[in-house]
């Protein structure tokens, strides 16, 4: 088996297409964790939200049956 290269520039376009995959593969790591960062903060809030109108609605019960008692 033979060990030349077919050509001269195949080492350097072999160079190339790895710095490339590695290049895409940083790009999609860095965006991979932006949208789970963005995703796990729209999730944060939309908890928030809900903690805060369960609470509303726990006070505005209480309020009313303190009402219905006096």
């Amino acid at each position: 088996m033979n060990a030349l290269t077919l050509s001269p520039a195949s080492g350097r376009l072999s160079e190339l297409a790895v710095r490339a995959g590695l290049a895409l593969a940083r790009w999609g790591r860095r965006r991979t964790i932006r949208r789970t960062d963005r995703e796990r903060m729209l999730r944060a809030l939309a908890e928030q939200s809900a903690s805060r109108a369960a609470t509303d609605e726990n006070a505005r019960i209480h309020a009313a049956a303190r009402l219905t008692l006096m």
